[in-house]
């Protein structure tokens, strides 16, 4: 038997989004996931990895070149890169120095 993994990334706005969405009695996911909860139980048929991270907006970077906004920056509001940020340290605050490893485009 081979096994199939799929991997499934969300981004939300804030963890509290996160809860009124998952507690939500209104909205069409929560019943569809009691039947599966109900259905496959402790069977061991399909395993779960869930993990929940709070990051600060402010330890975030994401550069797009050339293409859409994905990940974070569809899940969030996009800011333009400054001159003089154009590491990935510097624009977090890890460094004040902005040495980037190849030159801005």
């Amino acid at each position: 038997m081979s096994v199939l993994p799929l991997f499934v990334v969300q981004y939300w706005r804030s963890f509290d989004d996160l809860e009124r969405f998952a507690r939500n009695n209104d909205d069409p996911h929560l019943e569809p996931w009691r039947r599966f909860n109900r259905k496959v139980g402790k069977s061991g048929d399909v395993g779960i990895w869930h993990e929940t991270y709070r990051v600060k907006a402010t330890d975030i970077e994401t550069i797009y070149g050339n293409m859409p906004p994905s990940g974070l920056g569809a899940a969030s509001a996009m800011v333009p890169v400054r001159r003089g940020k154009d590491s990935a340290a510097a624009p977090i605050g890890v460094t004040d120095e902005d040495k980037p490893a190849l030159p801005a485009y």
